[in-house]
């Protein structure tokens, strides 16, 4: 796993992603200053509430950065990383000659998952680390005002920490769905790029009040029910059922690529 980990660190795709996701809080924290805007930023498009509160203190700042980042951004570059593993060794031609060594073909995907699934953890704490420090510095330290009352600094950084978790698990499916599309192409392009589309249609449907019930059950349906860990105390009905929610999906995806790169008949 360490020698896979370094391989991806050294790749181009994993560095540009890990400092183009840290970019956007700092670039965010610029626009804010130079625009002067002490608020009001969210309007109708803010399902959050955070928006507004954002210049109130670093972390207001933080919790608004991930809020930014976690319907799609957040969701793209996990894409990247684990749609990109399998198909790239496939598309450079490489596959074949990793598959030669005596490794069972479940370890060497387990490894190529694992780290995956680690540079996407990376990417999911990056977000609020960058905001945190970025907002700090241009809006100083101070309690958390959230849309349910204030929240004390030292709590807040607590529930930061959980809303990371929480954000990270809600987008394992996106992993999970990635790593399936890179064990059945040649083409990185196309399992990260599937996913991507893959996204913006469940996110589309979750949208259409027309749909009824059937949107509770798609994974992006829940979402943003980490906010009800800024309320004191912590709401945890969404919260619960966004946690569940996306076994089936994880499940599903991974036992699907397991079962697919067993049988898969590597020519490249």
């Amino acid at each position: 796993m360490i020698v896979e980990l370094q391989r991806q660190l050294r790749r181009r795709r994993t560095l540009y992603g890990l400092l183009g996701i840290a970019a956007v809080p700092v670039i965010l924290a610029v626009a804010f200053v130079l625009s002067g805007n002490g608020g009001g930023g969210g309007g109708g498009g803010d399902p959050t509430g955070l928006f507004d509160l954002a210049t109130a203190s670093g972390l207001n700042f933080a919790l608004m950065s991930t809020a930014a980042t976690a319907p799609f951004l957040l969701l793209a570059v996990i894409a990247l990383f684990t749609g990109d593993t399998v198909s790239s060794e496939a598309s450079w031609g490489s596959l074949r000659y990793l598959l030669v060594r005596p490794i069972p073909r479940s370890r060497l995907l387990a490894r190529k998952l694992a780290v995956g699934v680690l540079l996407a953890a990376i990417a999911a704490l990056l977000v609020p680390i960058s905001g945190l420090v970025a907002g700090t510095l241009a809006f100083g330290w101070g309690d958390v005002q959230t849309p349910f009352g204030v929240l004390p600094a030292g709590v807040a950084i607590g529930r930061l920490l959980a809303i990371v978790g929480y954000i990270a698990w809600s987008s394992a499916w996106v992993a999970a769905v990635a790593f399936a599309w890179s064990t059945l192409t040649d083409a990185p392009v196309g399992a990260v790029a599937g996913t991507i589309v893959l996204v913006i249609v469940m996110q589309i449907l979750d949208a259409i009040t027309a749909l009824g019930a059937i949107r509770t059950f798609l994974p992006v349906h829940e979402l943003n029910a980490w906010l009800g860990l800024l309320a004191t105390p912590p709401q945890w009905g969404e919260l619960t059922r966004g946690l569940l929610l996306q076994v089936p999906y994880i499940a599903g995806g991974l036992g699907f690529a397991f079962w697919w790169f067993g049988r898969k008949d590597v020519l490249s």
